[in-house]
């Protein structure tokens, strides 16, 4: 996947040091490139991030890695997957298709820096992504970094199961 570079933030003496901002990440954390060697790893993270209907399946995963247009970011902390992003773009913009990380991984800023590193990725124009309505940890991260409500698909995730699609304005 070209047009993306690898970035680390250096160890840091301070309790937390990740600020949240673009072009920072948690101490420790990696994000790049998914390698096709990865697409196991993360059909397991996907598996253990979401509920059965919801994982990608390892097939999935391939037939997007696969795709010019798309991007599959990983995040590794000590060389283990611990989160991963995929993006691509669309007639209006960029999209994320799909953000997982690690059940006990989470609440550490592996998120954010995975939201930021596809914005990076992905080229300029709005981003938009689908949310479960009832998902408020994942919505209430997505506000804080940019995104707002733009309507609600009843069904989007099965009958009566609906999603908030949100966009965030880009210049």
């Amino acid at each position: 996947m070209v047009g993306f570079q690898t970035r680390s933030h250096p160890d840091s003496h301070q309790a937390d040091p990740y600020s949240g901002a673009p072009g920072t990440l948690p101490a420790k954390l990696e994000i790049g490139p998914a390698r096709a060697r990865d697409l196991p790893a993360i059909a397991s993270l996907q598996r253990r991030a979401f509920p059965p209907r919801l994982a990608y399946p390892l097939g999935t995963l391939v037939f997007l890695w696969m795709l010019p247009w798309t991007r599959l970011l990983v995040a590794r902390r000590n060389g283990m997957i611990v989160g991963c992003v995929i993006g691509d773009r669309v007639l209006e913009g960029s999209r994320i298709i799909n953000l997982a990380v690690d059940p006990a991984a989470r609440r550490q800023g592996i998120g954010s820096a995975l939201l930021y590193a596809a914005e990076d990725a992905l080229p300029g124009g709005d981003m938009t992504l689908m949310v479960q309505t009832g998902n408020t940890g994942a919505r209430a991260l997505y506000r804080r970094l940019g995104y707002e409500d733009e309507s609600e698909n009843p069904n989007y995730y099965g009958p009566g199961r609906p999603g908030v699609w949100m966009r965030k304005r880009r210049g």
